[in-house]
């Protein structure tokens, strides 16, 4: 018997939105103000990857310590605003979102922090349309475990048979199908 879909969740960088130019400039602008070095073109790869900061920081640059990490991010959080007009909405999925959200549970999950992931979906418009979000401090596992896809389940209080989630990057895609979703990758969102 196939289940009835009454819930759909959505990963918010690189799915919903395509803010991963928008990342890159402010983690390359924070990089080379705290270590007064350039990231490697790399780093734009990470970012798309949907791998975490506190893994690929100290992979790019070199000799650097746990304390230059956090203030890496802690500058990228602060410059990141500046470089939201680089970021591109998905209209196709922000439609469907629209149109969902009168009659489904809807849900951000994502690994961003809330104050920049707030920021996002203020600058597109897409904030009053989620039942509720699970951000990256709402979990101790970033994706891609399923942590914040089993924490969505259980606060729309649906079972994952019900639910589709939307994701862009392997780890998300692992995290949801590891918590029983059926995805839907998204594939056409990046840059060239």
């Amino acid at each position: 018997m196939t289940e009835v879909i009454k819930g759909f969740f959505f990963d918010l960088d690189g799915t919903l939105v395509n803010t991963h130019e928008a990342n890159f400039r402010a983690y390359r602008q924070a990089i080379r103000e705290v270590v007064g070095k350039k990231a490697s073109d790399e780093l734009k790869e990470r970012i798309k990857r949907g791998e975490s900061s506190s893994k690929f920081i100290p992979s790019l640059v070199e000799d650097i310590s746990a304390e230059q990490v956090l203030e890496i991010q802690k500058k990228k959080k602060q410059l990141y605003p500046e470089h939201l007009g680089e970021s591109q909405l998905n209209e196709f999925l922000s439609s469907f979102l629209r149109q969902m959200s009168e009659h489904h549970v809807t849900a951000l999950v994502t690994t961003a922090k809330r104050e920049s992931a707030e920021a996002v979906l203020k600058v597109h418009g897409l904030k009053d349309f989620f039942d509720f979000c699970i951000f990256g401090e709402d979990v101790e596992a970033t994706k891609p475990h399923p942590e914040a896809y089993r924490k969505a389940l259980k606060r729309a209080q649906l079972s994952s048979s019900e639910v589709i989630a939307f994701e862009d990057s392997e780890s998300g895609m692992r995290a949801a199908t590891q918590a029983g979703i059926q995805t839907i990758q998204i594939r056409s969102f990046y840059e060239a």
